[in-house]
C-alpha cells in the first residue's frame, strides 16, 4: 500500500509538468483583467490607477519560459520523489 505514495507524487509531477501552458494563460487573463481595472479608476482614484499599472507591467515582466521552467523543475523533482518513496517502500 506504500506505492500509493509514489504515485501520488507521480500524478502531481505530471500534473506539474502538463500546467505552463494553463498557467501562462491564467497570468494573461489576470495581466488584462488588471490593466482594465487600471484604465476603468483612472477617472475615480489615482493612487488605485497606479496601483494596478504597476501591477500589470509586473505580471508583464514575467517571460513565459520562466514560467515553464519553473512548472518543470517542480513537476520533475515530484517525479524523483516518487521515485525514492517507491525505492524505500520494498
Amino acid at each position: 500500500m506504500a506505492w500509493t505514495i509514489a504515485v501520488i507524487f507521480w500524478i502531481a509531477g505530471v500534473a506539474f509538468v502538463g500546467s505552463p501552458r494553463y498557467l501562462f494563460h491564467r497570468l494573461e487573463a489576470v495581466k488584462s483583467n488588471t490593466a482594465g481595472r487600471a484604465r476603468a479608476s483612472e477617472a475615480s482614484n489615482k493612487d488605485e490607477s497606479i496601483f494596478f499599472f504597476i501591477e500589470t507591467k509586473a505580471l508583464d515582466s514575467i517571460p513565459w519560459w520562466i514560467v515553464t521552467i519553473t512548472c518543470v523543475m517542480i513537476g520533475l523533482f515530484l517525479i524523483a520523489f516518487g521515485v525514492i518513496a517507491l525505492v524505500f517502500s520494498y
